[in-house]
């Protein structure tokens, strides 16, 4: 019983565009933290900020999604046309059936390996719910599965010339064809007239139940063989039906060690549904989680969305205030271009007017120096002649002192004199202020104009400090235009003599 039990049933063959599931729960039923870190959704590794990855991410979810629904659609076909919760597992003809030995063992065949595609399809890849199908246990008219139907007629039925069901057909999925001696199961209930006008024709092992060939007279009258009175006759039967005990006895054993062997295989063919019945469970649980996975993910798509639009708008209006500014700043540098050419040329100019005005500076400065000299020179003769006058008056000052001492009698004389000497002297004065008038005004007119020039210098500076400041800023971009610049200024400056 054990080892009956405990060895794998064969799988038949599927046909190449069917899949098939792995019985080994093992492989087709991988552990919840697997499952749940698998359904789970890779993080994205992108900035936000950036809208072509934003798009590339999109486009990859769209792939992943489409391909995710294709797989479903494939898991539901395989679904839908997989094999039956009990399918044919044994197969063998009539024939076989008919002449093959008492039940060998089962023998244990190869688990087809499983392709790529299914151990695709047993991942998490899938989001979508999958259809299940309930299979019911029962039918309309009662007749449970696996439970033969009542295959007994009897003459008192009113449905006498109906068709006689036969005894191996039932409503179970399961084939007839994988229980040993099924018919002769069936019979066990049956009345020994029925059961031989049943056997007769579709018992595989009716040639080991009766001892005559199928031509022979004696089967197809044992009552008339009963009722025989002659000794050797009874005998005969009696030998043929003790074989026929002891076939049926075999026959029985036979039959009843297939019975254990099937009813291991429907335990282990309903174990293995109540595996399926777990595994399309887990199965419905996973794809509830991914579909909160899947849902998730739409929603960070929208946010994503949401966040590529805000991004784009954002970057329209950059763009638009990037142009304008552009624009403006091209249209200030264009202005700035033009006042800086401007500022060169009159730099320029303002250059040559000072070489010219400070030439003239220094030729008004030499002059200005040697009229003051000349002055100091005549000023100094004059105050020599005035000294020498003032002696030369003083001497006959004194020699009329004397003359006067001498002559007493010359004093009105010497009143003359001294009245003419004062109107010398007052001649003399008027003359000298007249004089020194006249330097005085020309010394004040020399001062003036001094200071003018002195202003005009100071002003010239300060305007020589400022072009010096503007040429050094601007240096480096008017060497290209001085040469031009120099030519039209040259022809505009007034000479020194004009």
């Amino acid at each position: 019983m054990s080892a009956s039990s405990s060895s794998p049933i064969p799988v038949p063959a599927v046909p190449p565009h069917k899949h098939t599931y792995s019985y080994d729960r093992s492989l087709s039923r991988p552990s919840s933290r697997t499952s749940v870190r698998s359904g789970r959704a890779p993080s994205p590794s992108f900035s936000l900020d950036d809208p072509i990855a934003v798009r590339n991410h999109i486009s990859t979810l769209k792939h992943s999604i489409r391909h995710q629904q294709a797989q479903v659609h494939d898991l539901e076909n395989v679904i839908l046309r997989g094999p039956r919760p009990y399918p044919d597992l044994f197969e063998p003809t009539m024939a076989a059936a008919a002449t093959s030995p008492p039940p060998q063992p089962f023998t244990p065949s190869k688990i087809p390996k499983r392709s790529s595609f299914d151990k695709g399809i047993s991942r998490q890849d899938s989001s979508l719910p999958l259809p299940r199908r309930e299979r019911e246990i029962t039918v309309d008219d009662g007749i449970k599965e696996g439970i033969p139907t009542s295959f007994g007629t009897g003459s008192a039925s009113p449905n006498a010339n109906k068709r006689v069901p036969s005894p191996t057909r039932t409503l179970s999925r399961i084939p007839i064809s994988s229980v040993g001696n099924a018919r002769a199961l069936a019979d066990e209930g049956q009345p020994a007239t029925q059961r031989l006008t049943i056997d007769a024709p579709s018992t595989p092992n009716n040639a080991t139940l009766s001892p005559y060939p199928p031509s022979s007279p004696n089967l197809s009258s044992p009552s008339s063989r009963r009722m025989s009175l002659t000794p050797g006759g009874t005998t005969k039967v009696l030998a043929d039906l003790q074989t026929g005990v002891v076939n049926a006895r075999n026959a029985l054993e036979n039959t009843k060690s297939q019975l254990r062997l099937s009813q291991r295989s429907v335990a282990q063919l309903t174990r293995q549904t109540e595996d399926q019945k777990e595994v399309l469970e887990r199965l419905r649980l996973e794809n509830e989680g991914l579909n909160g996975v899947v849902a998730r993910k739409e929603r960070l798509l929208q946010e994503l969305l949401e966040r590529a639009r805000k991004a784009e708008a954002e970057a329209s209006s950059l763009k638009a205030q990037l142009k304008s500014e552009t624009s403006t700043s091209k249209k200030a540098l264009r202005e700035m271009e033009s006042s800086l050419a401007e500022a060169t040329a009159l730099s320029q100019r303002s250059e040559r007017e000072y070489i010219t005005l400070r030439d003239s500076i220094k030729g008004l400065v030499e002059s200005f120096k040697t009229d003051t000299e000349r002055l100091r020179e005549e000023m100094r003769k004059r105050e020599d002649r005035m000294k020498k006058d003032t002696e030369a008056i003083a001497v006959k000052y004194q020699a009329l002192l004397e003359e006067v001492e001498g002559y007493k009698g010359l004093r009105e004389e010497l009143e003359r004199t001294r009245a003419e000497n004062q109107k010398r002297g007052e001649e003399t004065e008027k003359i000298w202020m007249s004089d020194i008038q006249s330097l005085k005004a020309e010394v004040g007119e020399s001062v003036r104009m001094g200071e003018e020039d002195s202003a005009t210098a100071k002003q010239l500076a300060d305007e020589l400090a400022r072009l010096r400041r503007l040429m050094q800023r601007t240096r480096g971009l008017s060497e290209d235009n001085s040469n031009s610049g120099a030519k039209e200024d040259a022809e505009s400056i007034p000479t020194p003599s004009s």
